[in-house]
């Protein structure tokens, strides 16, 4: 039960509500899907496709339009998310394609998608946010540092993209052999915790509260869980080191950590046992939770 517990409670962590709830104040009205839709689908599939007809491309967006923009913006994903993803991503081209008439506008829009899907503390909906970028990545007109700015998001993005298998990165183990991640034995494992840390108190007191973490443990214990602390700082022979302290775990290094979807430190990617990224960028204690019912 507690291995069906931990299980579920990762995934839903990646499923939880995109955004919170909206606020008052839109930049316009919205489509209402016509009589005839009448499941929850339906009717999100019309307003998503719908969603932005009214909308004057042209009009310039101005600073004081942020608010209202981000409220839209945030009601659009929420709608989109009872859609079709077809059809999301559908919209998303013939929005992002019109929003082109604008060039200022396109930047600020991209900056809201920006923002709402990628800055915010919200589970990444990769497909979604892989939608807006690529149109952006393709937009001929765009500033150089701007288009690599996008175009190093969207790479590092499918490096480590929700539900498929993470890039398959280069590390150094305790005993000073160069691998690949995925070559990392972790043995009967069906969850797998890239512990990505760093230097600093945070990083230690951080690997403190994991190792002593009675569900973790227990866990790793029974072979149901893996621990790999990966190390990205200044230090990788010091840290090596000290694989002895960590019986239960596996130790390595990479210098690689800028190829991955990684935005905070120190936090964990959580994979299946086919190296599929089921989670990323969580804290300590959104894993200890998950781990103890």
């Amino acid at each position: 039960m507690k291995k069906f517990f931990a299980l579920f409670s990762l995934l839903m962590l990646a499923c939880a509500p995109l955004v919170g709830k909206a606020q008052t104040g839109t930049m316009f009205e919205y489509p209402i899907a016509p009589d005839p839709c009448t499941s929850l689908e339906s009717r999100c599939n019309y307003s998503t496709a719908h969603f932005w007809y009214i909308f004057d491309f042209h009009k310039p967006l101005k600073a004081e339009n942020d608010s209202a923009l981000i409220t839209t913006f945030v009601d659009y994903l929420q709608i989109m998310q009872q859609a079709n993803r077809n059809v999301a991503k559908s919209s998303i081209r013939s929005f992002m394609n019109r929003a082109q008439a604008n060039q200022p506008n396109f930047m600020r829009i991209i900056q809201a998608a920006e923002y709402v899907l990628y800055l915010t503390p919200q589970p990444l909906v990769d497909d979604v946010y892989l939608s807006f970028l690529q149109s952006a990545v393709e937009a001929t007109w765009m500033k150089k540092d701007a288009k690599a700015h996008y175009s190093n998001q969207y790479r590092i993005i499918t490096n480590t993209k929700l539900g498929a298998e993470i890039k398959n990165f280069n590390v150094t183990t305790a005993e000073g052999k160069k691998m690949k991640i995925c070559d990392v034995p972790v043995d009967s494992a069906e969850i797998v915790l890239l512990f990505f840390t760093s230097d600093g108190t945070n990083s230690q007191f951080a690997r403190t509260r994991i190792e002593t973490d009675l569900g973790v443990n227990e866990l790793v214990g029974q072979g149901y869980a893996k621990v790999i602390n990966v190390y990205v700082g200044e230090n990788p022979k010091e840290f090596l080191a000290e694989a002895s302290k960590y019986p239960n775990w596996t130790l390595v290094s990479t210098n690689e950590d800028k190829d991955l979807d990684i935005r905070i430190l120190p936090s964990f990617i959580v994979l299946d046992n086919k190296h599929r990224v089921m989670n990323k960028n969580q804290d300590v204690d959104a894993i200890k939770n998950a781990f103890n019912p």
